[in-house]
């Protein structure tokens, strides 16, 4: 397990926020939407199954990953 850490920046207007493993930060300033931070999660645990399994992740290794990472919420 891993933890991830954020600071809360806020110069007014919307922004996106998405803590890595490494703790570095993505900062989206202006228009970002839900579909663009859900398409960059995604692009995320692409890189990090891709980077566990040594291989391309499939379609259903990511859905069960996200089913088994979210089932809390």
């Amino acid at each position: 397990m891993f933890s991830t850490q954020t600071r809360n920046i806020n110069n007014g207007g919307h922004r996106l926020i998405i803590a890595t493993e490494d703790n570095s930060e993505t900062v989206s300033q202006g228009d970002a939407t839900l579909e663009d931070a859900a398409a960059s999660e995604r692009d995320y645990l692409r890189r990090r199954l891709h980077d566990e399994l040594q291989r391309e992740p499939t379609e259903e290794e990511l859905n069960e990953w996200l089913r088994e990472h979210t089932a809390g919420y």
